[in-house]
């Protein structure tokens, strides 16, 4: 039988993979770095996906605390965030980046910037708003000390992905090809939308306006 921690490590990795969605992130980091040497993009990749990796681990060890400071209830986040990502979902299945992502605004302004490893890359396309509710939501959700470190190491190794598909980024966009990147976004985003839906159900039942 395979341990239960495997098979929670398993739930949040699947979760994370979708919504920090490195796949989606390909098209764009090769636009906005166009400009850039090899060495230069592969050196933003590696800043990017650390830089997001600390903020999104800070919310899942220290978003509980947050919300108890400000006097937020977890089924408040719970509703708003299976909202937050529903809509990220919609998107993704009709083939859009994201506006929670990123604006047209700012990717044309990362166009003009030397150096892109902060913003957007890490901030918001890897660690948006999506995946810092995300984090905090598994945290709640599987409590404790154990519950921080299944969703710290999930995360981890979903960051370790996407570092490997954005260091490498020509060559998964020509071996998935433009088709390929496509039909996965929209699966992803199919699968996004349910699992939205089950945190709002959720946070609709722990309020008492469900049964």
């Amino acid at each position: 039988m395979v341990p239960l921690d495997f098979l929670l490590f398993a739930t949040v990795f699947f979760n994370l993979f979708i919504i920090i969605d490195p796949i989606a992130a390909i098209p764009l980091f090769l636009t906005i770095t166009k400009e850039n040497k090899p060495v230069e993009r592969h050196a933003m990749v590696f800043r990017a996906c650390v830089i997001a990796f600390l903020v999104l681990a800070f919310f899942a060890i220290i978003g509980g605390k947050l919300l108890d400071y400000f006097e937020i209830k977890i089924q408040a986040v719970q509703i708003a965030g299976g909202i937050l990502l529903f809509i990220i979902g919609l998107e993704m299945l009709f083939g859009r980046v994201s506006r929670t992502e990123t604006s047209e605004h700012e990717e044309k302004v990362a166009m003009e910037k030397d150096d892109v490893s902060i913003t957007p890359l890490a901030i918001p396309l890897l660690a948006g708003p999506g995946a810092i509710t995300a984090v905090m939501l598994f945290t709640h959700q599987y409590g404790g000390a154990s519950g921080a470190t299944i969703v710290v190491t999930a995360l981890f190794v979903v960051l370790l992905l996407s570092w490997v598909m954005l260091r490498y980024s020509e060559w998964f966009q020509h071996v998935i090809g433009p088709i390929g990147m496509k039909v996965i976004g929209r699966v992803m985003g199919l699968i996004l939308t349910f699992v939205a839906a089950q945190h709002a159900l959720n946070g609709l039942q722990n309020a008492g306006l469900l049964p």
